[in-house]
């Protein structure tokens, strides 16, 4: 068999759902409206994913387990073709996903300020998000050649676990470190027309492309992702202790708009289906800040630009550190964090407290306002959800991870606003900790496994090893 022959092709389709905002940008903003990133948009105004970000995510995916075989499948890169290498056409076709049901969001950031854990002036920004549950078709079309038989059981190999990305979830877009641009697919339909196999031509040549004899149907499963063994993994389910408010400004001044007498100067962010959420962004900045004070005390020196250099290691150099040296290569964040959603189990309640003069400890006259935080209904019930952790971690990037969710689980760790009257902090519920294969428990009022512990210590020693090296 030549190895350029058509031997076969694999059509998959199926229904693009974003499980958290996306962020595909078409350039900066327009200074009428004050917003930085705009979302993609086509010719008739509709957003959508291109193509070519679909087939980087999944090509690097792919690639993360056998570079080989994505080669095979993905062509080869243009900047790696020598003098005697082999060049690959590309045997994958990923199509553009027109998105329905499209709700825009416009998000806020600011840069945290490493050793105060506050806002830094003047370092805000606005960017156009398309929001959750916006949903459209995907198409892939993968075509095989007489040069893929001789590595068929990798392909095939290969192409199973991207089907359980595909199902499972993935990232697409930027931010995806800070919670965007997770998305699944349902429904998905797969055809692999057999070009030796008479019947699959006639379906393939059919003018309404009859399905294969090879006909699969798989419906989506967010709850069976897919990693690389590498990266170290953590879903925890924590309760709200006391109260907790990320604040929403703009929701905030819609409310005082509406409100005669008192004021609402925070609210709970929300998303465009009104659930309450912590966004990957706060989550993050909070354990970055929390991360550096942890590297601190484990420290000989407890050095602040020390600890600020070692966590660029792990999380990528702050928008300070570009500013000072932009001309610096940049490292990609490899601490990931999901947004995350709290769809019942809390209530949302006003309350009214009067500002206080630093200079005399008393309170200031007509100086009355109040937030909206939420608490939750029942105690000890799991409401919140957290997932975090590190692609292709070292020992000591999980041992830094798991001292992370210590601090979270044991309520030390404040996550949003209002920190100094005891809001923010959450208490420990279950968690599941993954990598290399292996998967370990944490229960509230349960011992931890010993083989697990000795596991988790081993990484911690890493890290206090790392830290002082």
């Amino acid at each position: 068999m030549k190895q350029e022959s058509l031997t076969a092709k694999i059509i998959a389709e199926g229904e693009l759902i974003l499980d958290a905002p996306l962020l595909i940008g078409s350039g900066g903003g327009e200074a009428e409206n004050q917003i930085d990133i705009h979302v993609l948009r086509d010719k008739d105004g509709i957003p959508y994913i291109p193509g070519t970000s679909l087939a980087g995510v999944l090509r690097a995916f792919v690639e993360a387990d056998d570079a080989q075989t994505g080669e095979l499948i993905f062509g080869t890169p243009q900047d790696s073709h020598g003098k005697d290498a082999l060049e690959l056409q590309s045997a994958i076709s990923l199509y553009d996903v027109r998105l329905s049901d499209v709700k825009t969001i416009v998000r806020d950031g600011v840069s945290l300020d490493g050793a105060t854990g506050v806002a830094i002036a003047h370092h805000k920004f606005d960017y156009e998000a398309i929001d959750s549950g916006a949903h459209g078709p995907f198409r892939m079309e993968i075509t095989l050649r007489g040069i893929h038989a001789e590595h068929e059981e990798n392909i095939q190999n290969v192409l199973k676990r991207l089907r359980g990305r595909l199902l499972g979830g993935f990232y697409l877009g930027a931010r995806t470190t800070k919670g965007f641009g997770r998305v699944h697919l349902k429904e998905l339909k797969v055809d692999t027309y057999d070009f030796s196999n008479p019947k699959d031509v006639i379906s393939w040549l059919h003018p309404e492309r009859a399905n294969a004899e090879n006909h699969t149907e798989y419906a989506g499963d967010t709850g069976k992702r897919v990693y690389a063994e590498s990266d170290f993994v953590i879903d925890a389910d924590f309760a709200i202790a006391h109260s907790l408010i990320i604040r929403d400004y703009d929701k905030s001044a819609r409310d005082a708009a509406s409100h005669d007498e008192t004021s609402i100067s925070a609210v709970m962010k929300r998303d465009s289906r009104g659930n309450f959420i912590i966004p990957g962004t706060s989550l993050k900045g909070v354990l970055r800040h929390h991360a550096a004070c942890i590297v601190r005390q484990l420290s000989s020196t407890g050095s602040f630009d020390e600890a600020e250099a070692f966590i660029e290691r792990v999380m990528g150099p702050s928008t300070e550190t570009m500013k000072q040296r932009p001309n610096e290569s940049k490292k990609r964040s490899d601490f990931v964090v999901d947004e995350a959603v709290i769809s019942q189990g809390v209530i949302e309640a006003d309350q009214s407290r009067n500002r206080i003069d630093r200079f005399t400890g008393g309170t200031i006259d007509t100086a009355l306002f109040t937030t909206k935080p939420i608490w939750q209904k029942n105690h000890g019930e799991p409401v919140v959800r957290l997932h975090f952790g590190v692609k292709d971690a070292e020992e000591w990037e999980a041992g830094l991870a798991l001292l992370l969710l210590k601090d979270l689980w044991l309520g030390r760790t404040a996550i949003g606003g209002e920190k100094s009257i005891g809001r923010g902090t959450l208490e420990g519920i279950s968690a599941t900790v993954s990598y290399l294969g292996d998967t370990w428990t944490i229960r509230r009022n349960e011992p931890v496994d010993e083989e697990a512990a000795e596991f988790m210590q081993e990484f911690v020693s890493a890290l206090v090893e790392e830290v002082r090296a």
